[in-house]
């Protein structure tokens, strides 16, 4: 009987006899649809928080909170695992410098200057990043069908950035949000091609974690480093909005994403992150006010249909 992985990350068999049906398929897809749920609104927050907390503070403060949230669960298994992760230590600084310390500070910085809907467009273009990624790091040139996907989709990423209007370029110049929101797309590819270098005797909480405390002290640096310093308007909105972050956009959704991901495979749980600018243009609609152009529409029409046409040459 194989062994599977529970929302902790440890394992346990299946029991003989019991319906599978519904945990195999109900259960793992609400898992994934709250994970993207969760982190759509982490993009939402901290865009409504970006005139009372500088990025970079909002990163450390979210990842400090969330690394002594995570500590119970893995208290006891980190010190069995500690000597894996320090013989993979080169991978959890990739780790923690890639998804943690540089991704979410250019998030934030990103949703300084453009809207939540937009930003949540434009990561949608990452899996389009992580395979131009591979195929450079393996130098396995792309299917005709996957380059068709790809320069679809950067179409729409265009269309994004532009709004539509292609003359804006040369008069007003492309929003510099988008721009950051780019760069943090081209880390986020990074950190998922390290992550699958992952070996398999090193747990996904225990690898989380261990990021984690090697991003702190970087974001630290860049705290103390920034000639202005750190910034923080202490409010009751600061604070539920760091709460709301940590809680559900780290640590409930990495333990939901996780365990979808166990069930149902790292493919099938790839998709659901399409849901993010579905929930990310409802959740800015309702709480920023945000409105969703047509040009948004058709950018992200191309964007996903460029996803569908890589994913569907990959199956």
């Amino acid at each position: 009987m194989s062994a599977t992985l529970n929302i902790t990350g440890r394992a346990y068999a299946p029991v003989a006899g019991r319906a599978t049906p519904p945990t195999r398929l109900r259960r793992p897809a609400l898992a994934l649809a709250l994970a993207a749920l969760f982190w759509s609104g982490s993009f939402v927050v901290g865009r409504a928080l970006r005139d009372d907390i500088d990025p970079v503070t909002l990163t450390f403060l979210r990842w400090l909170a969330s690394l002594l949230i995570f500590a119970p669960f893995v208290w006891r298994e980190f010190p069995v695992y500690l000597p894996t992760a320090l013989r993979e230590w080169r991978l959890v600084v990739g780790l923690g410098a890639t998804g943690i310390a540089l991704f979410h500070p250019l998030t934030y910085v990103a949703l300084q200057h453009t809207s939540a809907t937009n930003a949540l467009l434009t990561f949608s273009l990452s899996p389009v990043a992580i395979l131009l990624w591979s195929s450079l790091a393996s130098r396995k040139r792309p299917t005709a069908g996957e380059c068709t996907g790809m320069l679809m989709s950067l179409a729409g990423a265009t269309v994004l950035i532009t709004r539509g209007e292609l003359q804006a370029i040369t008069s007003t110049g492309v929003n510099v949000g988008d721009l950051w929101m780019l760069a943090g797309v081209a880390t986020w590819a990074a950190y998922s091609l390290l992550l699958r270098r992952r070996p398999v005797d090193l747990p996904q909480t225990v690898t989380l974690v261990s990021s984690i405390a090697v991003a702190l002290p970087m974001l630290l640096a860049f705290m103390l480093l920034t000639p202005t310093g750190p910034l923080i308007h202490p409010s009751n909105a600061v604070l539920l909005g760091v709460a709301y972050i940590a809680i559900f956009g780290s640590v409930l959704g990495f333990l939901s994403w996780s365990y979808g991901v166990a069930e149902l495979g790292p493919a099938r749980a790839g998709q659901f992150v399409h849901l993010m600018p579905v929930f990310g243009a409802a959740l800015s609609f309702v709480f920023l006010g945000e409105p969703l152009s047509f040009p948004q529409l058709v950018g992200a029409g191309l964007v996903l249909t460029g996803i569908v046409l890589i994913e569907a040459k990959r199956r």
